[in-house]
């Protein structure tokens, strides 16, 4: 379909209805967010990673000031225990201030996001900040942050670099939510571990010794970063990719997958299964189910 290709081939995507009685299960929401569940045992445990369900028109992003989507989240949030974000552009972390507050669920992330759900309004109770290497128990599983960075496919820039340094005034321009530190997300905790990379880029010093069995892996703008797939491979060692945030999310969620222009989810595929390894693939449809374990 190449580059420029906007299309999503359906015998791509993977369908299945929400598990049940899983020990491990994630959604994908679209952009890079997610909702993974934690059931071992019988007792359900969510944990919510760069969610945003808002999803705002590209004329509102570019003319308006933002605030959550109350109706969508409403719509797609049943449950969460808690919430973490890898960094703060608006794309990843506009709702996490409104899930958190409406479950009374901890919310993880960075000083940047820090000072976003604080001028919010979210708890100080529910604020954890993250610290890289460290590693936090919630409930049934774990989580850890490294230290990431953020693709440069801004002609050769991040996006609105920098960072939040005093609470959010809301709402707010999408300009306004600076990147903050960008930080790669790992849970552990069922059988199964899990790594999020909310952008195209790592470095792998910081990953030295960890391991993924299951990568979350944005696909936007990885041309910008040399060799992004096979070193995201090479550094993870995953059994299995779950592409993301190669959606238009500026579009409704119920409306037709497409894909951000230059994405090429198709030329991503093909990387992952030129790679010696060759891990397996999963795509998901917007709001898609798949079982771990």
């Amino acid at each position: 379909m190449g580059r420029w290709s906007a299309a999503i081939d359906p015998a791509w995507l993977h369908h299945e209805e929400r598990p049940t009685a899983a020990r491990l299960a994630l959604q994908w929401l679209g952009t890079a967010g997610f909702r993974v569940v934690f059931g071992e045992g019988g007792a359900e445990h969510h944990v919510w990673l760069d969610p945003h369900l808002s999803r705002h028109s590209l004329a509102e992003v570019a003319l308006t000031r933002l605030r959550p989507n109350l109706q969508r989240i409403a719509a797609d949030v049943d449950r969460a225990d808690a919430v973490a974000v890898g960094h703060a552009h608006f794309d990843h972390a506009i709702d996490a201030p409104e899930i958190a507050r409406r479950f009374d669920a901890r919310l993880y992330g960075s000083a940047s996001m820090m000072e976003i759900a604080r001028g919010y309004g979210t708890p100080e109770a529910l604020l954890r900040p993250l610290v890289p290497g460290v590693t936090v128990n919630d409930g049934p599983c774990s989580l850890t942050a490294y230290r990431s960075q953020h693709s440069r496919f801004a002609f050769g820039r991040v996006p609105a670099p920098g960072d939040v340094k005093a609470p959010l005034r809301w709402p707010a321009h999408a300009k306004n939510f600076r990147v903050g530190e960008v930080l790669a997300l790992h849970l552990a905790g069922g059988p199964l571990t899990v790594a999020h990379l909310g952008s195209a880029d790592l470095i792998e010093a910081e990953l030295e010794g960890v391991q993924a069995d299951v990568v979350l892996a944005c696909t936007v703008g990885r041309q910008a970063t040399p060799n992004f797939t096979h070193r995201m491979i090479d550094a993870l060692q995953p059994q299995l990719i779950v592409p993301c945030q190669w959606d238009r999310f500026w579009r409704p969620i119920d409306a037709p997958p497409l894909q951000i222009p230059t994405n090429d989810l198709e030329g991503f595929l093909a990387e992952v299964r030129r790679h010696p390894r060759a891990p397996d693939i999963k795509v998901l449809p917007l709001r898609g189910w798949l079982t771990l374990a």
